[in-house]
């Protein structure tokens, strides 16, 4: 007897589907007996009724495919995402500042002076991380600058597009 027709009768390296509801059984493990249960009709099904599967007893086998190969695949791409993400949120200036994009200029400024004054190399701070907070605070200021030209030419003027008023 091959091993797909023996590992069929004893329920192993399959997966079982209730013909009753069409949902996929799952698997209970017991001591020796195999049971799968249907979450849809809660209907039960054990490995010791083997002979019971091959007449119309509402349940239907699935050989198990072998995901090896895929499940490698995936792992590496998933790798490969998790470093390209960490990569970008290294580089974002606004998680280097601990401000938002929504933040409003005035928030960003004020939080740029607190990192600033614990940063600096004249009070403490490194040269490097003084460095990397200036080159952080001055895309956040192009990206706010960008932001204020694209509402001027698109003809919507948000109230912090608006110079301040003369006084």
């Amino acid at each position: 007897m091959n091993t797909a027709v023996s590992s069929w009768r004893t329920l192993e390296n399959v997966e079982v589907e209730c013909t009753h509801c069409g949902i996929r059984m799952t698997l209970q493990m017991g001591n020796r007996v195999r049971y799968y249960r249907c979450s849809g009709c809660h209907r039960w099904v054990s490995s010791t009724y083997t002979d019971v599967l091959r007449a119309d007893a509402k349940v239907r086998t699935h050989p198990v495919k072998d995901t090896g190969a895929q499940d490698e695949r995936f792992i590496e791409v998933k790798d490969r995402l998790e470093r390209w993400l960490s990569a970008i949120e290294d580089q974002d200036p606004y998680q280097l500042l601990g401000v938002s994009p929504l933040d409003s200029a005035e928030k960003v400024r004020a939080r740029y002076h607190a990192l600033a004054l614990e940063r600096h190399p004249d009070r403490g701070g490194s040269v490097e991380k003084m460095r990397e907070l200036n080159v952080a605070y001055e895309r956040i200021l192009r990206h706010q600058q960008h932001k204020r030209q694209d509402a001027l030419t698109s003809g919507t003027v948000s109230a912090s597009a608006l110079p301040a008023r003369s006084r």
